[in-house]
């Protein structure tokens, strides 16, 4: 049963202007450590970031709790892929706590972006 839906819309440029503003300290609020260490070694630098933020803002958002609210911040959440290049969540604590809290089994990632825009949707059953 679907318990909640969470999409996100982000504009490439306004990742850009941040990552140029604040460059790593920027990446480190919003990457894990494996993460970062993707993000290091990525072609595509901006629209890694926008990706990622984007997923994880309609994670928040198909909880039901939004970011930085009962200690989920982009930091702790993980995207990782399957090896056919599905992505997922990789559960820490904090999201293992909250799926028992609210109830939610599973969660459900797609993200999808263009030159300009990065997007993501997730469901959560």
């Amino acid at each position: 049963m679907i318990k909640g839906v969470g999409i996100d819309l982000v504009e490439n440029k306004r990742i850009k202007r941040l990552y140029d503003t604040y460059g790593l300290k920027f990446a480190n609020k919003i990457l894990s450590k494996i993460e970062l260490h993707e993000f290091h070694n990525s072609n595509s630098k901006i629209e890694y970031l926008s990706k990622h933020f984007a997923s994880k803002e309609a994670l928040s958002k198909a909880i039901g709790i939004g970011l930085y609210r009962e200690g989920l911040s982009p930091k702790s959440i993980e995207i990782a892929h399957n090896d056919s290049g599905k992505p997922y969540f990789k559960k820490s604590a904090i999201l293992h706590n909250l799926m028992k809290k609210y109830f939610i089994r599973s969660f459900s990632l797609s993200i999808s972006d263009t030159s300009d825009y990065s997007t993501a949707v997730v469901i959560s059953e």
